[in-house]
C-alpha cells in the first residue's frame, strides 16, 4: 500500500507542476504581448516625437512655409496656435539673416506614457548657417522636452520646450 500511494503523490506533484509550468507559461505569454502592445506605443510616440524636433529645427531661408506647415502638422494646441502666430515673423527673420538649420535627433527617450498622454526627451543637434557665421556652418547642441497627446489616432506635439 505504501509503494502504491506514494506513486500517487508522486503523480499528483507532477500533474500539479504541469498544470503550474502551463498557468506560468500563459502568464508570460500574456506579459509578452503587453510588452509588445506597450513597445509598439513607444515606438509611435518616439517616432512623432522624432518628426516633430527634427521639424522645429530644420530652417530654410529660401522656403519657410513648407518647414512651418511641417512642424504645424505635428503639433496642436497651444503649441500649435503659437506657432502659427510667429509664422510671419520666422518667415521675416530668417531671411533677414538668411538662415538655414538642418535638424537631427541624436537620442531620445519615452518618460511618462498613458493611453492618451506621453512626455519625451529629446537630445538634438542642428548645423546652422546664418549671416553672422560667414558660410560656416555651426553645430548647436539642444535639449528639448515634448509633451504628446494622441488626438485622431495620431500623437500630435502640445508643447515643446527647451531644457539644461
Amino acid at each position: 500500500m505504501g509503494a502504491r500511494s506514494g506513486g500517487w503523490v508522486i503523480g499528483g506533484l507532477v500533474v500539479v507542476l504541469a498544470g503550474l509550468l502551463v498557468a506560468i507559461g500563459l502568464q508570460v505569454s500574456s506579459r509578452g504581448a503587453v510588452d509588445d502592445a506597450l513597445t509598439a506605443r513607444q515606438q509611435q510616440v518616439a517616432e512623432a516625437a522624432r518628426a516633430e524636433a527634427v521639424a522645429f529645427l530644420t530652417v530654410d531661408h529660401r522656403g519657410m512655409d513648407p518647414l512651418i506647415d511641417a512642424v504645424l502638422a505635428g503639433a496642436t494646441g497651444d503649441f500649435a496656435d503659437k506657432y502659427a502666430a510667429q509664422r510671419g515673423t520666422l518667415t521675416k527673420e530668417t531671411r533677414r539673416n538668411r538662415v538655414t538649420s538642418t535638424g537631427e535627433v541624436v537620442s531620445l527617450g519615452v518618460g511618462d506614457l498613458d493611453d492618451d498622454a506621453a512626455t519625451v526627451l529629446v537630445a538634438a543637434n542642428s548645423t546652422v548657417m546664418n549671416a553672422s557665421t560667414y558660410g560656416e556652418a555651426q553645430t548647436r547642441y539642444y535639449r528639448m522636452r515634448l509633451e504628446l497627446v494622441l488626438e485622431d489616432g495620431r500623437w500630435l506635439t502640445r508643447n515643446l520646450e527647451f531644457v539644461r
